[in-house]
């Protein structure tokens, strides 16, 4: 390149006009220029994969393992709003000077080898881990994990979350194909935690192949919920030092299902044992404190406004259970949208009984449904209002002015259409 991008900015401009895209995928490229960079492996690797749960699973162990004084980097994706809040450091995103810092070098490094804007975000976190030294590194999968760059790294420990539908366009249609995609993070007699009593055949298969010392949420494990505490419990005892843990306090994270999710990453402690040494009070504090944007985010009102970034059947699912554990005297107006290799239909179907009103928010980005496309899928079987609007913002100034303070405002379908939203309910509360 002629001159180096001096802006974070112009840094992600650069990186999504060179996006490689190929027919032919392999992990060797990002290996080359890895070994280039030299990149060593930080002392313990968690790599989080799975369809739902990822990014809160990720947030939970980041919160413990800080809890427990150790140095954690922490790698997810999507960001919402800000490009750093992929990254982490100790809990805070990394700055912005550092990110131009690491995305240098692994254009130096790089030379002539092509690489996806995900992989190379991936090479600048590990690179920012290494130059923190970081003591854990917790790598989320951006999408399948066969094909995905942290599987460069080789983990002490996978933790698999529930396996849903979604990215069929690359990862195959049902959950065998998908959880054959995602079981790729899978290493050779490696420790692994499935946080799904139902896990695809596929990942168990790939389980049992690589002779994987595994412990599975409903057969070696469970969590029991006892008002507003919760205890994890072992089943069959098949590893030393397995033993209970009861009276935590609940993730501070919203939604039944967070229990679960917090069930999978004390296994994942569990089978690290010394190698992390987390003591009782810093597991119960790194359960009060986790956060993590866009998960059931509940901005109070009037109106109630809840923002989720889920975007497949199972968040469709749980975010009903939500609605319903929340009941209200007005209307839930739903600010909608969601990008086309998503269960689109499906979604709606969930949603249709719990929205009494639509707004749609049509997305200017290339994989997003159009407006008449959504608007087209909503009214199909419906008896609510339906508004199409233009942007995000408009959606939800029509949203706004149209409820009333027994209301609720719900914002879900897709992590663009959050991370707007989100912006403008900051900027609100610094105003008010």
């Amino acid at each position: 390149m002629s001159s180096i991008p001096a802006s974070l900015e112009q840094w992600l401009d650069h990186i999504q006009s060179i996006h490689f895209r190929s027919r032919v995928h392999s992990l060797d490229r990002v290996r080359r220029v890895r070994h280039i960079l030299r990149l060593s492996r930080p002392p313990i690797v968690i790599t989080v994969g799975g369809t739902n749960g990822k990014g809160s699973s990720a947030a939970i162990l980041e919160s413990i393992l800080q809890s427990s004084g150790r140095k954690v980097g922490t790698y997810t994706s999507p960001h919402l709003i800000e490009y750093q809040e992929r990254i982490r450091i100790d809990g805070t995103d990394v700055k912005p000077a550092l990110l131009v810092q690491a995305f240098t070098a692994v254009e130096i490094a790089r030379q002539a080898i092509p690489l996806t804007f995900f992989e190379f975000g991936t090479l600048a976190a590990l690179w920012l881990f290494q130059q923190a030294a970081v003591e854990v590194a917790i790598l989320e999968v951006g999408m399948g994990g066969r094909l995905d760059a942290v599987n460069t790294e080789v983990p002490d420990v996978v933790l698999l979350t529930p396996i849903g539908i979604d990215h069929e366009r690359w990862l195959g249609s049902g959950t065998e194909q998908i959880g054959r995609e995602k079981a790729g993070i899978l290493k050779f007699k490696g420790r692994t935690v499935i946080n799904d009593s139902n896990a695809p055949d596929s990942v168990m298969d790939r389980v049992c192949y690589l002779q994987c010392k595994y412990l599975q949420y409903g057969h070696d494990y469970v969590d029991r919920v006892v008002g507003k505490h919760w205890d994890w419990q072992p089943r069959n005892i098949k590893m030393d030092g397995l033993v209970a843990e009861n009276g935590l306090p609940k993730p501070l994270l919203l939604g039944k299902h967070q229990v679960v999710n917090a069930a999978g990453v004390v296994a994942v402690l569990k089978m690290l044992g010394p190698q992390v040494a987390v003591s009782r009070v810093a597991l119960m504090d790194g359960l009060r404190a986790q956060a993590i944007r866009g998960r059931l985010e509940v901005y109070r009102g009037p109106p109630e406004v809840i923002v989720d970034v889920g975007h497949n059947v199972s968040a469709a699912d749980r975010l009903v259970e939500f609605l319903d554990e929340r009941p209200i005297a007005g209307c839930t107006l739903g600010v909608f949208s969601m990008l086309k290799d998503k269960p689109t239909v499906a979604v709606v179907e969930r949603l249709r009984g719990a929205i009494g009103c639509w707004h749609i928010a049509e997305l200017q980005e290339d994989r997003a449904l159009s407006g008449a496309e959504l608007e087209k899928i909503v009214f199909e079987g419906t008896t609510a209002s339906v508004h199409c609007w233009g942007s995000p913002q408009e959606a939800f100034r029509g949203a706004w002015e149209e409820a009333q303070p027994v209301d609720r405002i719900v914002v879900f379908g897709s992590a663009y259409l959050a991370g707007a939203i989100l912006q403008i309910l900051d900027h609100e509360s610094t105003q008010a």
